[in-house]
């Protein structure tokens, strides 16, 4: 065949298999994206030793037409005998899909503040903590984040036209950083994926995420750091996951839902994978109890968090927990305390033993005189059920929003009243026992309204905690937000915990479309070295990253 002419002198190959791959439906798009870049260096795949020594570079080749032929039937041979290409074929999955490899690109950063310059810095409020927070004003649009051990840390996101409501997503990219935030670079996600977990990243250029591609519920993975992604489809009968933890390179535990709602799964079972989703294993974990959450320490300990079916209370439901400890084919029950909401919840368990939990305590709205009766009308939601210690942070909660009110009032005479009678505001749970039972924890007194986003544990004894307090400040662009971003730490398991503050600085981009009210994800890759994300309004182009690096950690 004259199509196999530019394949001789290459790897021995078996010409039939060239020819099945060369008359494969997605070959010519595949070779067209090589064959576009023969003009072009691209980098090689082996970005490990980058890794390892930020300052080594590979050697760099360029493609060639033929050779860029050969590559592309080469990627087709390594597939076809059981593994598809991305955009070759319709239908469903019935077996893996591979992507190409895909060289980076770098992420390009513009405006008043250089690439990679970090301007302004978060101040620690007493001196319970090392280290100073450091803040990258131009970091990636927002999104999932999550950093591995080896230090590399991750973003998922996706790019919109605009913030409009139901603008059409546009495209999903993996933007990297080696060098704790301060510079990024971008990689392409496969067409067709749209992920239903965050990313989760584990080991040296591992990460994989639950999503959907082309509406079937897959698990897709990528082993060199997101230039290449390999997608399983999952069992019959599981529609998405919603809750994804991978402890180690190739093991993935998920909370995996039948239902495609976007609420809370509804008994959800326990999807276990060891071989980086070649193969799963469903596992029930307790029946009447639908877990929301869930975190693993290790391929075989687990904890689940959620909400008893019976919960009589919508707002705040019966929180619940279960324990395995040999990959979700044995549960044992545990408890949270009366009155912890875990609807929306973060769950963090550094060890077998240890776990945190950010949750919530219903609050009392104890409106002002001139209000009135507001709250007594028909139909109120009464307060929940409390244990004596979620009761006395609830009120510790309700007499600092009252007394914030009062302030309010006479700073401004303007009075918020409110018809519901409690409101939720965040709070952390800590357990020494695997998550049977929880100890609610008392968070600083000058953290007011806390609603905790983003939670990341280390080691057990510390924890970043990241959201919102009820702090109003002005931006750049003169605006006023009614909340502002919000770090709190604890280096003693919870006993006491850190305030960290900030201020939105004078070169912060896109301040109208930008949120500095609230800190959205952490992940800290060892207890030395932590990252923060900022939230960002859909279709901004950056994102804040805040960076904690300890000094001769």
């Amino acid at each position: 065949m004259d199509e196999l002419t530019g394949l001789e002198g290459t790897d021995p190959v078996d010409h039939g298999a060239v020819e099945r791959a060369l008359s494969h439906p997605g070959f010519d798009e595949l070779f067209d994206r090589i064959v576009s870049d023969s003009t072009e260096d691209l980098a090689e795949p082996a970005v490990a030793s980058r890794l390892r020594s930020r300052r080594s570079r590979r050697p760099r080749r360029r493609w060639r037409t033929p050779i860029g032929a050969a590559a592309a039937a080469a990627v087709l041979l390594g597939v076809l005998a059981g593994v598809g290409v991305i955009g070759g074929g319709g239908g469903g999955l019935s077996r893996p899909v591979a992507t190409a490899w895909k060289a980076a690109r770098p992420f390009v950063q513009t405006g008043s503040a250089a690439a990679g310059t970090r301007r302004g810095t978060w101040r620690l409020v007493d001196a319970l903590l090392t280290g100073t927070w450091q803040q990258n004003v131009y970091g990636p649009p927002g999104g999932s984040f999550s950093c591995s051990p080896d230090g590399a840390c991750y973003v998922l996101a996706g790019k919109y036209p605009s913030a409009t409501a139901g603008a059409p997503l546009l495209s999903e990219s993996l933007y990297v950083t080696t060098d704790d935030g301060a510079t990024w670079t971008e990689l392409p996600v496969p067409s067709g994926l749209v992920p239903t977990t965050p990313l989760e990243c584990s080991g040296p250029l591992w990460c994989a995420m639950g999503a959907t591609y082309d509406g079937q519920p897959v698990l897709a993975a990528t082993r060199d750091g997101g230039h290449s992604f390999t997608v399983d489809p999952l069992p019959a009968g599981v529609a998405v996951l919603r809750r994804l933890s991978c402890p180690s390179t190739g093991s993935c535990l998920a909370l995996a839902s039948t239902s495609l709602e976007t609420e809370a799964p509804v008994d959800a079972t326990l999807l276990v994978t060891d071989d980086g989703g070649s193969t799963f294993r469903d596992e029930p974990i307790l029946s009447g109890d639908s877990m929301v959450d869930l975190a693993c320490s290790s391929r075989t300990d687990c904890t689940a968090v959620g909400m008893t079916d019976a919960s009589g209370h919508e707002r705040v439901p019966v929180g619940v927990a279960a324990v395995t400890s040999d990959q979700g084919r044995t549960w044992t029950a545990g408890s949270l305390p009366a009155g912890f909401g875990v609807k929306f919840s973060q769950l963090a368990c550094p060890d077998a033993h240890h776990c945190f939990l950010a949750g919530s305590v219903p609050v009392a709205n104890r409106n002002l005189a001139g209000c009135g009766s507001s709250t007594d009308h028909p139909g109120s939601t009464p307060l929940p059920a409390m244990s004596p210690q979620v009761e006395a942070i609830s009120e510790m909660e309700a007499n600092l929003a009252h007394a914030a009110a009062l302030k309010e009032y006479e700073t401004t005479h303007a009075i918020s009243c409110s018809s519901n009678p409690f409101t939720t505001l965040s709070d952390v749970a800590s357990s020494s026992n695997g998550g049977l039972s929880w100890t609610p924890q008392v968070l600083p007194a000058d953290v007011p309204g806390p609603q905790l986003d983003a939670l990341a544990c280390p080691t057990a004894t510390e924890c970043w905690a990241g959201g919102q307090e009820e702090v109003a400040q002005r931006t750049p662009g003169g605006g006023v937000d009614m909340g502002s971003a919000v770090l709190v730490g604890t280096t003693d398991g919870g006993s006491t915990w850190s305030k960290v503050v900030f201020s939105v600085p004078a070169t912060a981009p896109n301040p109208a479309g930008q949120s500095y009210q609230t800190i959205g994800s952490v992940s800290c890759p060892d207890a030395d070295v932590c990252l923060a994300r900022g939230v960002v309004v859909q279709g901004s182009p950056y994102a804040p990253v805040y960076s904690l690096v300890v000094p001769g950690g």
